[in-house]
Parts: C-alpha cells; structure tokens; sequence
C-alpha cells in the first residue's frame, strides 16, 4: 500500500501540533499516510516550494507566515480561499495541481457557535491571513455590526478593511494597534504571533479598557496554551478561549477535504480536553 505524505508549511514549527493531530486520525482510521512538519526560513520560500512541486505529496497544510505567500503557487482555488484571499489547506490533484482551499473561518466560528447572537461588536487584532479568515468568519458567521481591525501598520488593517466592505450591514474600521478607538468590544480577536515563541512572555493588548463583564478574549495561538493576552483578560474575570479548539476544527476540515472523512469522536474528545487548553470559564 502506497503512503501518502502530507505536512505542514510555516516558519517556525516547533510549536505544532497539527502532526500530532493528522497522524493519530490516519492510524484511528487506519488509512496509510504520515504528516509532518516542512519549516521553512523565509529566505528559502520560493525555493523551497518549488521542490515541494516537483515531489510527490498528497496535501499540506499552510500557516504563518505564509498563509497568502503560497497563492502564486497554487493552480486552482476554491471560493472560500478566494473571498478571504489566505489559503491554510493545500489539495493535490492529478498531474501535482495544487488547489487551496481556507478551512481557518470554520474553525474559528465553531468553538464559539453559542455565542454569536451575543458578539455584536468585535475587534480583531492583526490583518494577516489569519486576521482574513477571522474576519470574513465574523461577517458570515456571527451577524455582528461592528468590526474594528487593528494592526501594527494601518495600510494592511486598511486593505483588510476594504475586502470587507461589500458587506453592507457590517460597519467596519481600520486603526493601528496604539490607537484603537475608546468602547467596549463584545468579542476580542488576537490573530498574531505575539505571545508565541520568542514572543512569549509579550501581550499584544491589555484588554481591561476594551472589554466589559461579558466580553469574550480569544487567542488563536494553542502554544503556550494561555498566553500573556489571555491570562490578563482571565484575572479580570473574563471569558477566554485559546486556539487549540479552532486547530482541531480547521484540521478536521482539511482532513475531510484530503480523504473524505471526519476525524473519529474519540480524537476530538482527546484533543479537546480541557487539560490542552484553557476552556471557556
């Protein structure tokens, strides 16, 4: 029986536990395959790549910070990865075609599903291609009315902003990190890597002047599994919620898009176990 590689593609990776996730759902299900972990440095990017083109792989996932340097790569792209314009799901087709797809949105909605009617007002925190799918999730999925996108440099927060303003029920507005306007956010977004690796012992924003007694702090980073973001938004008494959830789900979803099939009940029971992450509280 032939096995099929897949892996991940980003800079760094000690951090993943998408290997672990995708090789005990392959060995669950019995199915011959083996993922793992392609890092690649920036200066190596399009090099690399095009070896990976000239190999033979089954799927990848993509991440940071490549989720939109992949695109000029790719052969086909479904609607999704067109609207958000980030792709993290990679499919070979026949003849090594690549066709991408965006499973991040769905991930990002499901862990807060029962909360949607309550997130009115939301502020993202970055405008990357995580920030893409995150956003695009809270105009499709949450039926906010106000979405504020704040980043380190405004140009980008203003691209993002205008990708979304065809949404006409939706009020959005772009601004820089040190300069997000004063209110009171229902939900709160950290799509960056602050508070990862290097930057560990970073936090991004200091909530407390943002949020209110019901506010919603959600970090997309799993590793550590509470970063200093969160941990602030927690002593306040807020309700937080780490990204290892969103990991699951989004992965789910590129493995159904690689085999046609959902991740065992058993694997998801593991993997969101409140002992890997920082549960809702």
């Amino acid at each position: 029986m032939t096995l099929r590689k897949y892996g991940i593609i980003g800079f760094p990776l000690s951090h993943s536990f998408s290997p672990k996730i995708h090789n005990q759902a392959f060995a669950d299900l019995k199915i011959s395959a083996h993922y793992e972990k392609i890092e690649i440095p920036p200066k190596q990017f399009n090099p690399k790549i095009e070896t990976l083109k000239k190999e033979s792989w089954s799927g990848f996932n993509v991440t940071v910070p490549y989720k939109t340097a992949i695109i000029p790569y790719l052969d086909k792209l479904d609607e999704a990865a067109k609207h958000i314009g980030a792709v993290n799901t990679i499919r070979v087709l026949d003849y090594g075609k690549w066709q991408g797809f965006n499973t991040d949105y769905k991930g990002f909605l499901k862990p807060i599903d029962a909360f949607k009617g309550a997130l009115k007002t939301c502020l993202v925190l970055g405008a990357g291609g995580a920030a893409r799918a995150v956003s695009i999730g809270i105009v499709s999925g949450l039926a906010a009315q106000e979405l504020t996108i704040a980043n380190r440099t405004l140009k980008k927060a203003e691209e993002l902003t205008g990708r979304l303003l065809s949404n006409q029920t939706l009020k959005c507005y772009p601004c820089q990190i040190e300069a997000i306007p004063a209110g009171q956010f229902d939900l709160i977004v950290n799509t960056t890597s602050v508070g990862m690796g290097a930057r560990e012992k970073q936090n991004i924003l200091d909530v407390r002047p943002f949020a209110h007694s019901k506010t919603l702090v959600y970090d997309l980073i799993y590793n550590p599994s509470e970063t200093q973001f969160l941990k602030t938004a927690r002593q306040t008494g807020l309700k937080t919620l780490n990204g290892l959830p969103m990991l699951v789900y989004q992965a789910e979803e590129a493995f159904s898009i690689w085999t046609g099939k959902r991740f065992p009940d058993k694997l998801l029971s593991f993997f969101l176990n409140p002992l890997y992450h920082h549960p809702l509280s």
